[in-house]
């Protein structure tokens, strides 16, 4: 699972913040990322960024509003990303409660109908945080700026087999030169 670089501690560490955060609509402080409007590689950044901001406010990470608005697509979103532990309650959370507005190229939205008590959801223009140049605090002595953020994308973008099967069709048919 995942990629072998991954330092087992940082993976570790990871886990114990999303995949196996005990999760609750009362208890959990959830970061809400709305998928950017932008292109598939300002997705997969701005998913990234919106982990970390999460991981930096000590909330779960919950995405929003997969698939978005601006890309039609099949792959369901744990083809994607690791899910957080928080995500399949927030997926329940949708019987019963006003649908989610996607992020569009003009806007994406500034609050979250859920169920969820402790909830904050990230602004469009989150990415201008100056919380991205940090590391936090656990691992500023133990890795550069650059390593956390390698593992943070190797944490948490985990491709499934449809997914990858797609992308190989993609890149079989595509000339690279």
């Amino acid at each position: 699972e995942g990629n072998g670089t991954l330092d087992a501690d940082l993976k570790a560490w990871l886990d114990e913040r999303h995949v196996s955060l005990p999760c609750s609509y009362h208890d959990t402080a959830v970061y809400f990322a709305p998928t950017s409007p932008n292109g598939i590689g300002n997705k997969l950044l701005a998913l990234t960024m919106s982990f970390h901001m999460a991981l930096m406010q000590r909330r779960a990470l919950v995405v929003t509003d997969w698939p978005p608005a601006t890309m039609p697509t099949s792959y369901p979103l744990e083809e994607l990303v690791r899910p957080s532990a928080c995500q399949r309650l927030f997926e329940e959370d949708q019987r019963g409660r006003a649908p989610i507005r996607k992020c569009t190229v003009a806007s994406c939205p500034l609050s979250t109908a859920s169920r969820f008590r402790k909830a904050f959801t990230q602004p469009h223009w989150a990415h201008q945080s100056t919380q991205f140049l940090e590391v936090p605090d656990e691992w500023s002595s133990r890795v550069t700026w650059l390593q956390y953020w390698r593992a943070l994308t190797q944490y948490l973008l985990s491709p499934g087999p449809r997914l990858a099967a797609g992308l190989a069709r993609t890149l079989q048919s595509a000339s690279l030169l």
